[in-house]
């Protein structure tokens, strides 16, 4: 049998987490109201203009677009394309990456390159960032010429954005 001080602490505590439950849960749903694509729309306007956009939506798609927006701010970057000009895992790959990337870069100093390491010993040299595979197509042929080993791959690529 359980003390009547016990009992009255247990009733007690169970009443303040209800209290803080109750309050916490209007803040949150107003935290999650102002993520929505209508505010998102409307950011930065003059309350007269962002009056005249009104969207009529289910609240879920709020949710799957915030997160989506949460999903690719962790990726630093966009999904792409890049061109991948060497790939090597022997003992001398290491400078043979750095002498690759540099004769690149004076062969077309317009693209960027990324030298990265793989586990468990792959040095790659890709280069570009590219949306999409036809504007990466362009540029592949040309670079075919030069480095025939090239070949295209999916990335996460540099944000560059198009509005300026």
């Amino acid at each position: 049998m359980v003390p009547e001080k016990n009992l009255y602490y247990i009733c007690t505590m169970r009443s303040l987490m209800l209290f803080i439950l109750l309050i916490s849960l209007p803040l949150s749903v107003v935290a999650q109201k102002e993520l929505s694509v209508e505010a998102l729309m409307n950011d930065g306007h003059p309350h007269y203009i962002a009056e005249r956009l009104r969207i009529i939506q289910d609240p879920a798609l709020d949710t799957l677009l915030n997160r989506h927006i949460i999903a690719n701010a962790s990726k630093n970057g966009v999904d792409g394309w890049r061109i991948q000009i060497y790939r090597g895992g022997h003992r001398t790959a290491n400078e043979d990456s750095n002498k690759v990337r540099a004769r690149f870069m004076e062969d077309y100093p317009e693209l960027s390159t990324y030298r990265t390491f793989d586990r468990p010993n792959w040095f790659k040299v890709k280069v570009g960032d590219f949306r999409t595979r036809e504007e990466a197509a362009l540029v592949y042929f040309d670079i075919l010429k030069k480095y025939p080993e090239a070949y295209l791959i999916r990335d996460v690529i540099a944000f560059k954005n198009p509005v300026k």
